[in-house]
């Protein structure tokens, strides 16, 4: 493949030679680039020998990260109008604004109308989440290979790119001994997590060799690993809803969501969209970073407290540690107990109850009637900020996404292009913006890429023909 590329005095010598965009990943940025640039080409009238596309990925296959998102299903994108998906998905506000161009110049829904023509229908579930009907990511990947195979798209794999270099002629890009020649270059190669499916950040690496700006990777959608692994009995339990918070010296956040205890840290949506803080707040090691749960998020200590003094006046005789077991978790409302059965999802696990009461030091045959006012502080200070562990890792090799790449600074949102180089184009996850955990971040790879494929295709073929105008 890298012979057939024409050496830059060969092509300098041929005027009628066709222009060449090069794509660097075929992950789901880049293959959607070539099939817009290729769409774009031919509503120009441009013939396909008439301009050259080429994929370079360094994977054997293209697609791994599409092939293995949402455990092998695939969450391709978030239902909902444009404006709820960008508030919805995008929480830092100038990556919202960044993204939020070209996710509304290729919406959720001309994807799913894309995917369809290729006969993979989807089902959006209760959460907003997308997927193939068939729940199965190969579907989705066998249809976007189709699409680059119908754009005629050169597909190299198997070859990871080693330098880019620029000049007034074009770009260079090396590849181990093969050496290729481009008018523009698109670079899709992702970020930098999920080493073992080949993003290992060399787009970053090479945008930063031509003098773009870019932001340390941190881990984000990740995993949380504790100093001290959580107790055996704990392993394994789920929190829906609560409130999920990280504190390390004067700094905090928290987030609210199901949460997951595993057997090295905690997991689940909410710690996956706090952990692009947590990794920032432990990369900084300014402090400890210290994570915590909380049981009631809708409700302050005064609130939980009153609730609390109203029950024991009305069921004095009742254990503490039955009346735990039967709180409504993370409630909008703080109701009356009922000794009626209740969903053992919607209350505070037995597991759990037993380590507020041990943190909060209250005995195992205290009744209701029986709290002291100390008794009840602690047990509300417990109930809102149960220490949950220490932070030794958040782990970049388990994280869906990474935070961090080049600079948004340095590329126009509208057209994705270099502010630095004409020409040369980012989109995907090798940007700095990070999505939410539920197909946000599929979403704004398969858009920025359907951009710089329409963009990187207009500026050279609108150079070649005004070129051939003048000959």
């Amino acid at each position: 493949m890298a012979n057939e590329l024409q050496s830059k005095k060969d092509r300098q010598g041929t005027s009628s030679a066709p222009p060449v965009l090069l794509i660097v990943g075929a992950g789901a940025s880049g293959m959607l680039a070539a099939v817009s640039a290729r769409r774009t080409a031919r509503s120009l009238g441009i013939a396909d020998d008439r301009f050259r596309i080429v994929l370079i990925e360094r994977n054997l296959k293209p697609g791994n990260k599409i092939a293995i998102s949402g455990g092998g299903h695939c969450n391709i994108t978030h239902d909902g109008p444009v404006d709820l998906l960008l508030e919805k998905g995008f929480l830092k506000k100038n990556e919202q604004r960044f993204v939020r161009h070209a996710v509304y110049r290729f919406t959720n829904a001309d994807l799913l109308v894309l995917l369809a023509s290729y006969g993979v229908q989807s089902v959006v579930k209760e959460d907003g989440r997308v997927f193939p009907a068939s729940m199965r990511s190969g579907d989705v990947l066998a249809a976007i290979w189709r699409m680059v195979e119908e754009a005629s798209a050169e597909m190299v794999t198997n070859m990871r790119v080693d330098g880019l270099e620029i000049s007034r002629d074009g770009f260079e890009v090396r590849a181990g001994s093969a050496q290729f020649t481009a008018d523009s270059v698109i670079l899709a190669t992702g970020g930098a997590s999920w080493g073992s499916a080949g993003t290992l950040g060399d787009g970053i690496r090479l945008a930063v060799s031509v003098g773009l700006a870019s932001v340390p990777t941190l881990p984000a959608l990740a995993p949380i690993f504790f100093s001290v692994p959580p107790k055996p009995e704990l392993v394994g339990v789920s929190l829906r809803g609560i409130g999920l918070l990280v504190e390390s010296g004067s700094e905090s956040d928290s987030r609210r969501g199901d949460l997951l205890i595993s057997h090295r840290g905690i997991s689940g949506p909410a710690c996956l969209s706090l952990s692009r803080s947590v990794a920032g707040l432990f990369a900084s090691g300014k402090a400890p970073v210290m994570i915590m749960a909380d049981f009631f998020p809708g409700h302050d200590e005064g609130a939980l407290s009153a609730f609390i003094l109203d029950h024991a006046a009305r069921r004095g005789t009742q254990l503490v540690r039955t009346f735990l077991q039967r709180c409504p978790l993370a409630s909008e409302r703080l109701a009356a107990n009922s000794d009626k059965s209740t969903d053992p999802s919607a209350t505070i696990p037995n597991v759990f109850a037993a380590e507020i009461m041990r943190l909060a030091g209250i005995g195992n045959e205290l009744v209701m009637s029986g709290l002291t006012r100390e008794h009840r502080r602690a047990l509300v200070t417990i109930m809102k900020r149960l220490p949950l562990g220490k932070v030794r890792k958040v782990p970049l090799d388990k994280a869906e996404v990474s935070a961090g790449g080049i600079s948004l600074a340095e590329i126009n949102p509208k057209s994705m292009e270099s502010r630095l180089h004409p020409r040369l184009y980012c989109c995907g996850e090798v940007l700095d913006y990070v999505g939410e955990v539920g197909g946000f971040n599929l979403q704004a790879a398969f858009s920025t890429g359907w951009v710089a494929g329409i963009h990187a295709a207009r500026s050279l073929l609108d150079a070649s023909h005004a070129q051939t105008a003048q000959e």
